[in-house]
């Protein structure tokens, strides 16, 4: 056959960016609204373009660990406070920052040889899996899923305090109605965050790019505000600026009569440590989420997490340099209507009057990237959740993609979890830090143990460096898990009957660390079923029986034109057709005889009396005895069912069907049929 030139057809093969296929039509209100919400389906072809730059990328996947400033510092002097020297033992946060920052250098590093090595993403849990076995491989994924829990509900908590904290400055300097409007917050603290979660939700089931463009603005202008706020704090303390003169005594009152660590206790200092070891989370989101990042895949994202671990030390040290300097150490009670956060203190003192407008642009930005980096999670549990499920560790749903080329049931999940945790501990951060940090940590030791394993076998070029870095990593990791796990688990016994405000014992921070077996067990569970399942489908040396005989039962309400149609169906499938009439009434019944006889032909009619006017249970009777009758039956049920033309029509209609499914869903060699009549008007 001659091959003919088509110019169209080579003009079309030119085309940069495929042509979108047309948008499905939906036929219902519920299709439209979800089409509203959710945005058009996008074909499998799409998925390349809606890889991330860099620049969207840092916002999205760093914002968490960038925001965690808003709250680490404020975890540390919450337990300085608490301890034997008071507001003397302060002049240590600087000292634990610059450590926690180190580690945060040597985890960055570490990581980055983890990109490099595994370019597919999943960070720890492929790590492990290939490195150390499968029991370590699921501790690590079970301690990222619960962190990535715990990260959504303590940005969005964090979120709201700051918002809280602006509401609080507005009503002290006499702003009308900002008083009831703190009232309000203080006493719906956590609607007001899973109102938050279903709002981060639904932008991430419209997909990556979209949500991009929601964050990057914020977040950055969250990191400029909060540097400049640095930088202006510093300056004016350089100049002896008049509206600082009062925060620089209080700090240098405080630093002054510092007290040694044997006074604070060691147990308090690796406690402060260990809270704000917050700082860390969601460092690893990067080395998860690597596909997600334009080509060259694993170069953008090892650049992407260099800067985001820059950025993230210079405005923790600076941020907890600038507490001590201006002496904070109160207003710092949740609970409490006067509440102010940390990072709201320090743009307050900061910035000079004709400049305090940044205090509300820090404040807002604040508010806004804390409740957006939870969207860091919204990305890393879904693509970790679905190796998992591929895996066969976790439902097999969770590894579908969605219309929108997101993992959708992964985030639905992760949302409701996350809404569950913050209505338990009703929004309170500080609560909710208590759980944290020992999850990501654990994960942090088991893939820098697992890379520096994998080093030592390979043995590829340039392994004697990644090693350095992985070893080292696997050590402070190893150690700092081994420090919040002891204060976790020592937690309210060590400082029992000691309440500075919020800062009070919490007696089920140990409830993670239980948590954790608990859901490699469930891994197991869950495996071990697909595994038996996968045997028991094998068709490897599989003699199939095949069923000799076919009874089909059409269920009859009453003889209409929709009846008919699936007598005429049954008619097909089989030659042994019977109909099933359950009888409520004497009276009905012989219509119906009367009418079947007319249209039903040789069809016999089966009549099951109901005396208490119960549908399912005759039905189910009836079948029993058909597959009594012979045991290498098929019994096929059909029921018919009208549709009406307008949605709002089927509320006028029984739904008896959508019940009968369910109840003989699970009735053995019996299959349901259904056959519908389509109303026009």
């Amino acid at each position: 056959m001659p091959i003919s030139y088509d110019p169209i057809a080579a003009n079309r093969k030119k085309r940069p960016v495929e042509a979108l296929p047309p948008p499905p039509k939906y036929h219902s209100s519920f299709g439209w609204i979800r089409h509203m919400l959710f945005g058009r389906a996008l074909p499998s072809s799409r998925l390349a373009h809606e890889k991330l730059s860099n620049l969207l990328a840092l916002p999205i996947f760093s914002s968490d660990a960038l925001s965690s400033n808003a709250y680490a510092t404020e975890a540390i002097l919450g337990i300085l406070l608490i301890s034997r020297g008071g507001t003397a033992s302060l002049h240590i946060a600087l000292p634990i920052a610059i450590g926690i920052s180190i580690l945060l250098a040597i985890v960055v590093l570490s990581y980055r040889q983890i990109i490099f090595a595994y370019p597919d993403g999943g960070g720890a849990y492929p790590v492990s899996r290939d490195n150390l076995g499968t029991n370590a491989s699921l501790v690590a994924g079970a301690s990222l899923l619960i962190d990535y829990v715990l990260t959504v509900a303590t940005s969005v908590a964090a979120g709201a305090a700051a918002i809280v904290t602006m509401v609080g400055a507005m009503a002290a300097a006499g702003t009308p109605h900002m008083a009831g409007l703190l009232v309000l917050l203080n006493d719906h603290l956590a609607i007001v965050c899973i109102f938050s979660i279903l709002v981060i939700t639904l932008g991430n089931l419209r997909g990556v790019r979209e949500t991009g463009w929601w964050f990057a603005t914020p977040t950055y202008v969250f990191i400029l505000s909060l540097i400049c706020t640095i930088i202006a704090g510093c300056i004016g303390m350089a100049t002896h600026a008049s509206y600082l003169h009062t925060a620089v005594q209080i700090g240098h009152t405080i630093n002054s009569t510092n007290v040694g660590a044997s006074v604070i206790g060691w147990y308090m200092i690796f406690q402060a440590f260990s809270q704000g070891c917050t700082a860390l989370t969601g460092v690893e989101a990067i080395s998860n989420t690597v596909p997600l990042f334009r080509k060259p895949q694993d170069k953008n994202a090892a650049a992407t997490m260099m800067w985001m671990g820059i950025l993230a030390i210079i405005m923790f040290v600076g941020l907890t340099f600038l507490t001590g300097q201006f002496g904070i150490h109160d207003h710092l009670d949740q609970s409490k209507s006067d509440y102010q956060s940390v990072i709201g203190q320090v743009a307050n003192l900061a910035w000079p009057p004709l400049m305090h407008w940044m205090f509300f642009v820090l404040q807002i930005s604040t508010a806004l990237v804390l409740i957006l980096a939870a969207n860091t999670a919204f990305a890393g549990f879904p693509q970790l959740a679905s190796m998992l499920a591929q895996d066969n560790f976790l439902p097999r749903q969770l590894a579908n993609i969605g219309d929108r080329l997101a993992f959708s049931n992964g985030i639905v999940l992760l949302a409701v979890a996350a809404s569950a945790l913050i209505w338990v501990f009703q929004g309170i951060v500080d609560d909710l830090l208590s759980l944290y940090a020992i999850g990501v940590f654990t994960s942090f030791t088991l893939a820098q143990t697992g890379m520096v394993l994998r080093w030592n076998r390979m043995r590829t070029p340039g392994w004697q460096t990644s090693l350095v870095f992985n070893l080292l990593g696997a050590i402070a990791t190893g150690f700092v898990t081994a420090i919040i796990a002891f204060s976790k688990f020592a937690d309210g016994k060590a400082i029992q009957g000691v309440h500075f405000g919020k800062y009070q014992p919490h007696y089920g921070a140990w409830l993670v660390i239980v948590l954790v077996p608990i859901m490699v067990w469930m891994f197991k569970k869950i495996h071990t079923h697909y595994k038996e399942m996968s045997a028991e489908l094998s068709v490897v040396g599989f003699v199939p029986v095949v069923p000799k005989h076919n009874v089909v039962l059409v269920l009859v309400p009453r003889v209409h034109r929709g009846i008919v149609q699936a007598l005429n169906y049954a008619r097909l499938v089989s030659e042994d057709v019977r109909g099933v009439y359950v009888s409520t009434s004497a009276e009905r019944t012989a219509e119906i005889k009367k009418e079947w006889e007319e249209w039903a032909g040789d069809i016999p009619l089966v009549i099951m009396e109901s005396p208490f006017r119960s549908l399912i249970r005759p039905l189910l009777l009836y079948i029993d005895a058909v597959q009594k009758e012979r045991t290498d039956d098929y019994v096929t049920v059909v029921l018919p069912e009208i549709v009406a033309s307008k949605s709002w029509h089927r509320l006028l209609h029984n739904q008896a069907a959508p019940l009968l499914r369910m109840y003989l869903s699970s009735r053995k060699d019996v299959i349901v049929t259904s056959v519908r009549y389509f109303l026009e008007h």
